[in-house]
């Protein structure tokens, strides 16, 4: 199992207009790590399959920033305080994205 957590399994990830290709694995759901791109909306981290169903989503998705409390700006640059109990979706999303560049980072998930 330890064997498995150590190759890349992703790709690459698309979130709004950039693409990138990881670093380190994640644990994204394996149906989706077969695909060669996973396309992410870039203000709820949803995760799917095709542009297409990024499409979809984003014309039912009401977020046009990050949950939360926008902390700080300067310019164009935001930072936002998000609650992982108040949004639980968002934060396991933004820890499955970070570890796709983080190497030694760990996911704790709660049932």
């Amino acid at each position: 199992d330890d064997v498995v957590t150590r190759i890349k399994n992703v790709h690459m990830i698309e979130m709004g207009q950039y693409r990138m290709k990881p670093w380190y694995f994640s644990p994204y759901p394996i149906e989706l790590t077969t695909e060669p791109v996973i396309y992410l909306c870039e203000f709820c981290l949803k995760f799917v399959r095709s542009r297409k169903c990024l499409e979809r989503h984003r014309s039912k998705c009401t977020l046009f920033h990050p949950p939360g409390n926008e902390i700080y700006r300067k310019d164009s640059i935001s930072f936002f305080e998000i609650d992982g109990r108040k949004n639980k979706a968002f934060a396991q999303n933004l820890c499955l994205l970070a570890k796709l560049f983080l190497d030694h980072k760990t996911l704790y998930y709660d049932t």
